[in-house]
């Protein structure tokens, strides 16, 4: 698998079923900002609350091609495998296709991931244990913490005012590297420091 962070805000997701495991798989979609469009002929519960606020258009029916045809993304997410194969085979081969029952008929996987501000970190096993991935995922997020949310602002601001400085590409790549030293993660006080260190001295 070639491992990717896909960029899909106001693309057009299509997850065909109503249960728990849709569920999930639609509000990961719509917390990268997709435009989801849930397929089944019943919902959960927890749907209801999506679906009032206009966040996911379902379609109470069953589902036909005709319905995925255009989607960027296509989810198979029903309690039937032979529905959820039959989804795949009739996806165009560029679509991108999960299939939850049968995760090596599917040309992408999902990752177990979380974030932290700007820090997003995944982990896969190509399909050969969810459990697994999910458990080092819970491992990784007591190791970068929510500390790591005001770090990364930090670090991507310094990047900013690195990128657009006079410095030499010498001095730049020397900054860079400077600015991700521990102790920063750990002292606002000296990220302050290093942020006013790249201030264009003014000249009286």
């Amino acid at each position: 698998m070639y491992p990717i962070t896909l960029k899909i805000e106001n693309k057009k997701c299509v997850i065909i079923g109503g249960g728990k495991i849709a569920l999930w798989k639609a509000i990961s979609l719509l917390e990268a900002g997709a435009t989801v469009t849930v397929i089944s002929p019943e919902i959960c519960e927890g749907f209801r609350p999506l679906q009032e606020q206009g966040n996911v258009h379902v379609v109470l029916k069953e589902v036909e091609p005709m319905d995925y045809k255009d989607a960027f993304l296509i989810i198979a997410a029903t309690n039937s495998s032979e529905v959820n194969e039959e989804i795949y085979n009739n996806a165009h081969v560029n679509q991108l296709v999960n299939v939850v029952s049968n995760q090596e008929l599917a040309n992408f996987h999902i990752p177990a991931s979380f974030h932290r501000g700007k820090l997003s970190i995944s982990v896969s096993t190509n399909g050969a244990s969810p459990q697994l991935a999910k458990k080092i995922r819970n491992e990784l997020m007591e190791v970068y913490d929510e500390s790591y949310e005001e770090y990364l602002e930090f670090l991507f601001e310094a990047r900013m005012h690195i990128k657009n400085s006079s410095f030499t590409a010498t001095e730049k790549s020397r900054l860079l590297k400077d600015s991700i030293d521990e102790l920063y993660k750990h002292s606002v006080k000296e990220r302050y420091r290093f942020l006013v260190s790249l201030m264009p001295v003014e000249v009286v």
